[in-house]
């Protein structure tokens, strides 16, 4: 199951609070590897017994992983990142249902979408760090600049360009 499939079948089960814990993760993930789990609180304006509930429950639907190490810290996985594209495009009223995917590829995955107005559109997800964009940090020039940055990220940035 593609990572889109995942945000597909999740997102409905997906509350604010889960959208707002996925936003500050993918935030924060510009200036850390793995976000602090002590910064949580602060940066979600959740509570630490909220964040309990919370972080164990979009670990379970796949969308973030538990590091454990020198400290304590969450990453998003791409189907988060999906999560939260998907949502913003619902939530802008540029879409409405989600179909099948069209094509899976090096670059990026496809899929078949439904607007408010019925209309039927494909949705490109972009996918840097695959095994041919190894090389994107080189490359590409808006990525150089940073020190440290995710592949996550970077398909994040990519998908601004376009």
């Amino acid at each position: 199951m593609s990572s889109a499939e995942n945000a597909v079948r999740v997102i409905r089960k997906l509350e604010q609070e889960d959208f707002r814990v996925l936003q500050v993760i993918e935030a924060a993930m510009g200036r850390y590897r793995y976000v602090p789990e002590n910064t949580l609180p602060k940066l979600t304006k959740l509570t630490a017994r909220e964040l309990e509930y919370r972080l164990p429950r979009l670990s379970k639907f796949g969308l973030i992983e538990r590091w454990v190490g020198a400290y304590n810290g969450y990453v998003l996985y791409t189907a988060g990142y999906d999560c939260l594209a998907i949502n913003a495009l619902v939530k802008i009223g540029i879409l409405e249902a989600f179909g099948k995917p069209l094509g899976i590829g090096k670059e990026s995955d496809v899929y078949d979408a439904l607007t408010p107005k019925n209309r039927q559109v494909a949705v490109k997800f972009h996918r840097l760090g695959r095994v041919s964009f190894r090389q994107t940090r080189r490359v590409r020039g808006y990525i150089a600049e940073r020190h440290h940055i995710s592949w996550l990220y970077q398909s994040r940035l990519a998908a601004e360009r376009v």
